[in-house]
């Protein structure tokens, strides 16, 4: 069974808690994440900056929510990883485009086995934990990485209004 944010890290939780029972095959090129705005549209500097270190805009979580699962679920490839009959969680099997997972210490092989302390095997469970993000003012992903237990923790702040421009 195969399934299918550098800003948008929220983007991973939504693979891990929405993978269940899910799946998307196509994959996107790196085009279609445009670096700067098209040509005739204005957008102030402060709108493209990322997040500082370890943290995520809330207006990005919030966008990812509104997106759905399906749009999200066509960044990467997972399977569920059994050892003795015993789910232990989704392998990344690809993460793709991989300038979308810049800078996100996750990697094919990685086994995630929990987002934000929720159990992520049943869809109901992986629901409830994609819900959770809706009001929780962090993301914390438990993977495994060779065996050995890993976290990744990012805050979800708001973005500081624009700075005044002009004297």
């Amino acid at each position: 069974m195969s399934l299918p944010i550098q800003p948008m890290f929220v983007g991973f939780f939504l693979l891990c808690a929405s993978s269940v029972g899910l799946g998307c095959g196509s994959s996107y090129p790196e085009t279609e994440y445009p670096s700067k705005p098209p040509a005739g549209v204005n957008a102030s500097t402060d709108e493209l900056l990322p997040p500082p270190p370890g943290t995520l805009w809330r207006r990005d979580v919030d966008e990812a929510l509104e997106a759905g699962l399906g749009r999200f679920l066509q960044h990467a490839d997972l399977e569920p990883e059994v050892s003795a009959g015993t789910f232990i969680g989704f392998r990344i099997v690809e993460l793709r485009p991989p300038a979308w997972w810049a800078g996100i210490d996750l990697a094919p092989g990685d086994i995630v086995t929990q987002v934000n302390g929720m159990p992520i095997e049943q869809p109901t469970e992986a629901h409830a934990a994609f819900e959770s993000l809706r009001t929780s003012d962090k993301l914390v992903v438990t993977y495994l990485r060779r065996g050995e237990p890993r976290e990744l923790t990012f805050s979800i702040i708001d973005k500081p209004p624009p700075a005044p421009t002009g004297p």
